[in-house]
């Protein structure tokens, strides 16, 4: 049976553009600044992601910085918002942030405080 040759180009994806890695490090750093720890993974597509807590992802495409809020819309459902600038996403991230770690109770294996 013959080998199958894949163009290695093609799964390597694209390396993410320099605004991207800088903004994506500047949320990461507002963020430390409040005492959110994130961590940034750089995706296939170019764009960053900046995990704050489950549930709360944020995307960064070197324009944009967006994510779905904990609360719903009017209508009931996602809520999607963006900031322009890592300042504001970090000062509105940080509220959705308090919001998630509010709602989540301590699991069977939590040390008590």
């Amino acid at each position: 049976m013959p080998a199958l040759h894949v163009e290695a180009a093609a799964l390597a994806g694209r390396r993410p553009a320099a605004s991207v890695r800088q903004i994506a490090g500047d949320l990461r750093f507002c963020l430390a600044r409040r005492d959110i720890p994130a961590y940034v993974y750089f995706l296939e597509d170019g764009q960053a992601a900046v995990s704050l807590w489950q549930g709360l992802l944020a995307r960064v495409d070197g324009d944009i910085i967006w994510w779905t809020s904990p609360h719903l819309s009017r209508r009931g459902g996602a809520l999607r918002t963006f900031a322009f600038s890592p300042a504001t996403a970090a000062a509105r991230l940080a509220e959705h942030y308090a919001t998630l770690r509010a709602r989540q109770r301590p699991g069977p294996y939590a040390h008590p405080e």
